[in-house]
């Protein structure tokens, strides 16, 4: 016989085959099949999205908020300088058509270090102290 590991061993359960509800009497789960006498969870369809507490104020909306998502950091992005090795003009629309940056983007900082072949030309770009220029 095999030696039981992590590897090997199997769920027990997985074996069994589905239980058919709803099928007589005689089978155990007949009549309602399991779901009881009427209301909601005993219609087809009928269940409860997660996280509602029969109308009293679910728990996710009790608790306090927290965070912030800046609306800057839709509109900038940042990218290293390695990736732009090969590119010869520096500028908002280049950088767009090349795919480095997203269409929504208006602002860019470059990072890292290493260096430039010339000064980006949009004063939209700004570099980070790392980046040598020339």
């Amino acid at each position: 016989m095999e030696k039981l590991t992590l590897n090997n061993i199997g769920d027990p359960k997985s074996r069994s085959e589905r239980k058919r509800v709803g099928r007589g009497a005689g089978s155990g789960v007949g009549k309602t099949a399991g779901r009881g006498h009427k209301g909601q969870k005993a219609r087809s369809g009928g269940s409860v999205r997660p996280g509602f507490e029969g109308g009293q104020m679910p728990l996710q909306m009790r608790l306090p908020k927290f965070g912030f998502t800046s609306r800057v950091s839709r509109v900038s992005e940042s990218i290293n300088v390695k990736n732009l090795a090969g590119v010869k003009k520096i500028s908002i629309e280049n950088l767009k058509k090349l795919g480095l940056i997203k269409k929504s983007t208006l602002k860019v900082k470059i990072f890292g270090e290493g260096k430039l072949a010339e000064k980006p030309t949009d004063e939209n770009i700004r570099i980070s102290k790392g980046v040598k220029v020339g």
